[in-house]
């Protein structure tokens, strides 16, 4: 059978034309699927954001129980003297020592909150004036610090991991 060059010349065309329309339609499910991830990211930060805001809220009004409820039940704690503070009774009196010693005024300045997965990090610079509740007497430091987030089973996200480096005040 003798196929005339017309039909012959379209056949190509039509493979080249599925070719590009699976092509396009590959790209639009791609740019769905990362947007959808960007957008899951932007959630996630959203809340990390949050999660930190009302962390500090809860520590400048003295509100143990519900500062005790962002950490994971193996969270740690690092001091800016390099001791390391574990687990729920710990951080307990880490929290009613400072509480009852000090009013703070901490502030936290992030520079970096990015999560991959069920692990997430917030890194940046903090500023802390603290006065001694007995005395009077204020402290100002400053420094650095990384909170480290861990996604929970329930989907909520708590602190495994709290460090805070920082330039000892002067005097001390």
């Amino acid at each position: 059978m003798n196929v005339p060059s017309r039909v012959a010349d379209q056949a190509p065309q039509f493979s080249a034309r599925g070719g590009v329309i699976k092509s396009l339609a590959f790209a639009v499910i791609l740019a769905l699927f990362c947007s959808s991830s960007a957008i899951a990211q932007t959630s996630t930060s959203a809340t990390l954001a949050k999660i930190r805001e009302t962390w500090l809220q809860d520590l400048r009004t003295k509100q143990l129980e519900p500062i005790l409820k962002f950490y994971a039940p193996d969270a740690v704690f690092l001091q800016p003297t390099g001791e390391r503070i574990s687990g729920p009774a710990a951080l307990r009196t880490l929290f009613q020592t400072i509480m009852a010693t000090f009013n703070s005024d901490l502030t936290l300045h992030s520079q970096n909150l990015e999560a991959s997965g069920d692990l997430a990090y917030d890194s940046g610079d903090f500023q802390e004036a603290l006065t001694n509740i007995a005395t009077g007497a204020k402290i100002n430091s400053k420094g650095s610090y990384i909170i480290i987030f861990k996604r929970q089973p329930d989907g909520n996200w708590q602190i495994v991991q709290q460090v805070f480096t920082g330039v000892p005040p002067p005097g001390t």
